[in-house]
C-alpha cells in the first residue's frame, strides 16, 4: 500500500473497481459485517467474501479493516463520498440552517411524545387530531407540584418494600413447611 497517494493515482485505483466492488466496499466503510452486506445487496456472504477478496489482491492490503480504511481515504483524495452521501460539513455551511428544527427548550415532556393509538401512521394524517389531557406525571405535577410528584414516589417506594416484606415471609413459610 502506497504511503505517498495524488489525485491522480488514487482515482486510478478507484477507477479499477468494478461496480460491484464499490458497493460492497461502501458498506464495508460502514462496518457492515458480511451477512449485513449480504442481506442488503441481495447476495450470498461467500460472494461478498469475494469481491473483498479481489480489491485486497489488487490493492495488496491484508485485511478487511485495512482495505475499508484505504478506500475510505482513496475516496477522500478524489472528493467522492462513500454510498453516495454529499458531505455533512461543507465549508461554509450555515450552522443556523442546522440548527433550525431544535426544541428551544431542552426538557422532554410527555405531551411531546406522539400518542399511541394503534393506528398506522400513514392513517394518522387523515385522522383530526385529539386533544388530550395530561397524563401520568403530568397531572399529578398540574395537581399537586413537585411536592405531589415526591410524595407520590415515597408512597411507591413503600408499597414495593412492602410487596419485597410480604413475599419474603411468604417464602419464608413456605420453606419451613419443606
Amino acid at each position: 500500500m502506497p504511503v505517498e497517494m495524488d489525485e491522480h493515482r488514487a482515482r486510478a485505483l478507484l477507477d479499477g473497481l468494478t461496480a460491484k466492488q464499490r458497493e460492497v466496499l461502501d458498506l464495508l466503510v460502514l462496518h457492515r459485517t458480511t451477512k449485513e452486506i449480504a442481506r442488503e445487496l441481495g447476495i450470498a456472504p461467500n460472494t461478498v467474501d469475494q469481491r473483498i477478496a479481489g480489491v485486497r489482491d489488487k490493492w495488496g492490503t491484508s485485511n478487511r479493516k485495512e482495505t475499508a480504511r484505504f478506500y475510505a481515504r482513496l475516496c477522500d483524495l478524489c472528493g467522492k463520498t462513500t454510498c453516495d452521501f454529499s458531505r455533512v460539513d461543507e465549508p461554509g455551511a450555515d450552522v443556523e440552517s442546522l440548527l433550525q428544527d431544535l426544541p428551544d427548550t431542552p426538557q422532554f415532556v410527555l405531551s411531546d411524545a406522539r400518542p399511541m393509538m394503534g393506528f398506522p401512521e400513514w392513517l394518522e394524517e387523515e385522522r383530526e387530531p385529539v386533544v388530550t389531557a395530561p397524563v401520568g406525571l403530568e397531572t399529578l405535577d398540574q395537581k399537586f407540584g413537585r411536592i405531589g410528584r415526591v410524595a407520590a414516589i415515597l408512597v411507591l417506594a413503600m408499597v414495593m418494600a412492602m410487596t419485597l416484606a410480604t413475599s419474603l415471609a411468604v417464602a419464608d413459610a413456605l420453606e419451613r413447611l419443606i
